[in-house]
């Protein structure tokens, strides 16, 4: 952070985010089609970039979502308006953000109970956005359970990798406070004489 800006920082930050999404998205979406062409499920990164983009940068979670969509339709070969259902219906996912109004994302962070509720809203919102935004295509009632069934592997994938991440200094913090609390470490460090190094 000595050499770049915040903007800068988190510019490169939403980047590699978005490459690893999109690579990961990819493949997890070739590989389903392949190996489980018959079976009703789908297997996708992308809730796990919108929680941990929200995490970090809040409202910026709207390009994992946008990316996740795109690619995912893109992997799978869709139509026209399954671009639309899952770019759109994504974005619903950020209705999560509310969350952040009720705790700190450090408390959420540091609760099991905290984080599995907020990935799962924003599961839950994202499969309702795709519903919603499936209706004027002849979505029914009986679509919502197909969205929120057949991407259930995706909501444990996420929730196993947000747990496992946790206590990874930084990795799902926000990352103002992370880079403020780094920078009160190295001041502290200095003034304390700095590594013990005569």
């Amino acid at each position: 952070m000595n050499n770049i800006t915040f903007k800068q920082y988190r510019n490169i930050d939403l980047f590699i985010f978005a490459i690893l999404l999109s690579v990961s998205e990819a493949v997890t979406t070739v590989a389903t089609n392949t190996w489980f062409a018959a079976q009703p499920i789908a297997i996708s990164t992308t809730l796990l970039f919108i929680c941990m983009v929200m995490m970090r940068w809040g409202g910026y979670a709207i390009i994992p979502a946008c990316i996740g969509g795109m690619v995912f339709c893109i992997a799978s070969g869709a139509t026209y308006e399954q671009y639309v259902i899952y770019i759109i219906g994504n974005c619903a996912a950020l209705s999560t953000l509310i969350w952040f109004r009720f705790f700190k994302k450090d408390d959420i962070r540091k609760s099991y109970f905290k984080l599995f509720f907020f990935i799962l809203t924003a599961y839950v919102t994202m499969q309702a956005g795709r519903w919603i935004v499936s209706l004027p295509f002849g979505g029914k009632p009986s679509t919502l359970l197909v969205y929120l069934t057949t991407d259930i592997i995706s909501l444990l994938f996420a929730s196993v990798i947000m747990f496992l991440m946790r206590n990874t200094d930084g990795m799902i913090e926000d990352q103002k406070t992370y880079l403020f609390r780094l920078q009160r470490e190295e001041e502290a460090e200095e003034a304390s004489g700095g590594y013990g190094i005569e």
